[in-house]
């Protein structure tokens, strides 16, 4: 059985990796507090449901990076899928990502309520992707950071698969204080206004701290110009029947 000092090891180990992948030059802004990239938390806590939203579209869009020339704060999202009964990871998982582009639009023709009144979103299919776990049990997107919009906190969709069986859908968010930083110093988010959702306060996932937890990326600024974001998500032979 993996232990969790592994897990926490190989979390460094591909956080390192990401500055090699972007862009080292001068910082938009202060660097956040450099704590180490602790991943050790609910690593083989079962990962619950939460609702697919109405922006999925099936795109079956194989691919690493998923900006699609989208400008914002460049961000590595690095998942680790292992089995939550033996916390070994898997190999050849599927993991379908989407969220939104710096403004808080979703790409792809879908419901006019995910792009409302962006012609060209419709036509894109930018920050939407398809990864396979890797022998170690990691599968990396290169994307950016996403933007928000009205009602919802700031968050990442997933659906995970094994043999083309869905296991679970879900969603993941970023610490409040990741999100309101990058909001009001990055460039390309700051001319917005305030976001009005919180974690706390989300529809979804909100309520209260303990709640929000096990779906929080561990997240780190490398060099205040790029950002690599971890999550462990623990899943079964069957479907999900736990929700969020």
């Amino acid at each position: 059985m993996i232990n969790r000092r592994d897990l926490m090891v190989r979390g460094l180990a591909s956080a390192a990796l990401v500055g090699f992948g972007f862009d080292r030059g001068k910082a938009w802004g202060q660097v956040l507090s450099p704590a180490p990239l602790d991943i050790t938390k609910n690593v083989c806590t079962l990962t619950c449901a939460a609702t697919l939203g109405p922006c999925y579209y099936a795109a079956n869009l194989v691919r690493r990076d998923i900006t699609e020339g989208e400008v914002g704060l460049p961000t590595l999202l690095s998942f680790l899928i292992v089995d939550a009964d033996t916390c070994q990871p898997i190999e050849n998982a599927s993991i379908d990502i989407w969220h939104t582009n710096a403004g808080g639009v979703y790409s792809a023709p879908i419901n006019q309520m995910c792009n409302p009144g962006n012609a060209l979103a419709r036509t894109k299919t930018f920050t939407r992707g398809i990864q396979s776990t890797d022998s170690s049990g990691w599968a990396h997107f290169n994307t950016i950071f996403p933007g928000w919009y009205s009602g919802r906190t700031t968050h990442i969709h997933a659906t995970i698969r094994r043999s083309g069986s869905e296991i679970v859908t879900t969603q993941f968010f970023f610490d409040d204080s990741l999100d309101d930083f990058v909001y009001k110093n990055h460039p390309n988010y700051s001319s917005r206004p305030n976001r009005d959702t919180t974690n706390l306060t989300d529809g979804v996932i909100g309520g209260s701290a303990s709640r929000v937890s096990p779906f929080l990326f561990t997240s780190k600024l490398i060099n205040g110009r790029s950002l690599v974001a971890l999550k462990v998500i623990a899943i079964r032979s069957s479907a999900t029947h736990c929700n969020a």
